[in-house]
């Protein structure tokens, strides 16, 4: 079951009104809600060591995700929860709506103690993101893109269906537009040691 305070943090992180009701959050927890729009799905998992870099790539439903075992970061060395969400609004691309989502996340952050605060300083910092796509497009995720948004760290990457496709209203070819749809992701970066 999803955190209770995940429902209310994406609606005040989205400026949704929150007309949302205890039996309708509940409802979307037990759903695997996940972040704006996200409701998971089951899918393949991959488990595999992205090459080039230091992150792990996992395809999962939030209900694997509960029950995956041993957490990636320990719930006592978790520092910060960050959310994000990020649009492509014309050319229909998941990269640059999962690297605006990771941003958005991350941006007004800074932690200048980290050298105190995780032993090890920034070589044992972990960063687990986890991001909400549209099934519809996430083939073309470009995950090399998504890890260049964290200057430092090891980089854990959950990847489920989520997110939304929204009308722009237009397609306009010199933008790369193959239809009117909107990519819209969303990110969850949990920062710790």
């Amino acid at each position: 079951m999803a955190p209770p305070s995940l429902v209310s943090i994406c609606l005040r992180r989205f400026a949704i009104p929150t007309i949302v009701t205890a039996s309708f959050a509940a409802s979307q927890a037990n759903a695997g809600f996940v972040g704006f729009a996200g409701l998971a799905t089951t899918s393949k998992i991959l488990g595999r060591e992205h090459k080039f870099t230091k992150t792990t790539i996992r395809e999962m439903s939030s209900k694997e995700c509960e029950s995956s075992g041993e957490p990636f970061i320990p719930a006592d060395q978790i520092l910060f929860v960050e959310c994000g969400f990020g649009n492509d609004g014309h050319g229909q691309s998941a990269t640059k709506a999962a690297v605006r989502a990771c941003r958005n996340a991350i941006e007004f952050n800074s932690i200048p103690s980290i050298n105190r605060l995780v032993p090890g300083g920034y070589d044992r910092l972990k960063l687990d993101v986890l991001l909400a796509v549209p099934p519809k497009y996430r083939e073309g995720l470009d995950l090399d893109a998504v890890r260049d948004v964290f200057p430092y760290g090891e980089t854990k990457i959950t990847i489920q269906d989520g997110g939304m496709v929204a009308p722009s209203g237009i397609a306009i070819e010199k933008l790369g537009d193959k239809n009117q749809d909107m990519v819209v992701v969303c990110s969850s970066v949990t920062v710790g040691y």
